[in-house]
């Protein structure tokens, strides 16, 4: 059983949260867990029908309450209709002794079926049936979202130093971050948001690479590569060895088929990455962690499949600065196939 809630911790049996905006399809909770800390370090023990019970808003068929407790089943809860804010709750009532709830890791579904702020609310002991709220955490991805009551110790940054932070309320602070010399980080702060922190890495100058597709103004309904190889020299000759990672912007899923970035950097044309979403200039990209960044890189080649509907006409190539990602205007892009009015 968890320690004793620290002094001032708001303390109750009954703990639920409850959507603070609109849900349109239905409140989907495929699993959830309290902690009694800030970090989210120590788990309550809530197992339905042991330590206590699972309560909700009524349920969808084939889900309920007690499915969202046990972390080894997909089903979990959802509720039976979509839900106006304030509406639908979820929670857990503890058997043998009041807790401090402070912080939540909660899955929920996509598009539709997660609620982008709730509340954490807590029983009120003397009224039955009266619900306190504690927190409201906006700004909620859908998916897999930690939220706590505060942020925790700050953490360490590698090969940087941390400035002086700002706080805007005991959940959001803001950091500035100044990577050693060699280093670059994408986005040079560390946040705190919803109580979690989020931590830059100062990764060395050149070891990360991107090809962002920047013409047509729209390729729909995703961008696909084929085939991409790299080259040290400007006319495409002394091909790069690839000993890395390949990163994209994220990459179109389909039970039956796989668009994983790695597909571009096997060398295989039958395999590709199709883009998650489609694209506007600059919104998709693919490219490369490296763990030793290249000494040098003259031309890039991209092979598109046939046709005009899925590929880019014009892609920048950018590597990881001291400050960001900065374009290498002098690298040489061949894009494949060329187009007809291009011969």
């Amino acid at each position: 059983w968890p320690a004793a809630a620290a002094a001032g911790a708001e303390v109750a049996k009954a703990w639920r949260v409850v959507n603070a905006d609109h849900v349109e399809v239905a409140w989907r909770i495929r699993s959830i867990q309290l902690f009694s800390d800030d970090a989210c370090a120590e788990p309550l023990d809530s197992t339905p029908n042991v330590t206590g019970r699972a309560f909700a808003s009524e349920a969808a068929d084939m889900t309920g309450a007690d499915y969202a407790f046990a972390l080894r089943t997909p089903r979990g809860w959802e509720s039976v209709d979509p839900c106006p804010p304030g509406a639908c709750h979820f929670g857990f009532e503890f058997a043998d002794a009041s807790v401090a709830v402070r912080c939540a890791l909660l899955q929920q579904g996509e598009d539709g079926f997660h609620a982008g702020a709730v509340t954490l609310q807590r029983g009120d002991a003397g009224s039955a049936g009266t619900w306190a709220d504690i927190v409201t955490w906006r700004g909620v991805s859908d998916g897999r979202a930690k939220m706590a009551l505060a942020c925790p110790a700050r953490p360490v940054v590698d090969n940087a130093e941390v400035a002086a932070c700002r706080n805007e309320d005991d959940r959001s602070q803001e950091c500035p971050v100044q990577c050693q010399a060699g280093f670059g980080a994408l986005e040079p702060r560390l946040r705190c948001l919803n109580g979690v922190w989020y931590a830059p890495e100062c990764l060395p100058i050149g070891s990360l690479l991107r090809l962002a597709a920047r013409a047509p103004q729209l390729i729909k309904p995703y961008w696909v590569v084929l085939d991409v190889a790299l080259y040290r020299s400007p006319d495409c000759t002394d091909v790069i060895r690839m000993d890395g990672t390949p990163i994209s912007s994220g990459e179109f899923v389909i039970k039956y088929a796989n668009y994983h970035p790695t597909n571009v950097w096997d060398g295989d044309a039958s395999t590709s990455w199709a883009s998650k979403t489609p694209c506007e200039p600059g919104g998709c990209y693919l490219g490369f962690h490296f763990k030793n960044p290249p000494d040098a890189i003259g031309c890039v080649r991209i092979e598109h499949p046939e046709g005009r509907q899925y590929a880019a006409t014009e892609v920048s190539v950018e590597t990881l600065g001291a400050t960001g990602w900065e374009r290498l205007s002098e690298v040489v892009v061949r894009l494949l196939p060329v187009a007809k009015e291009e011969l």
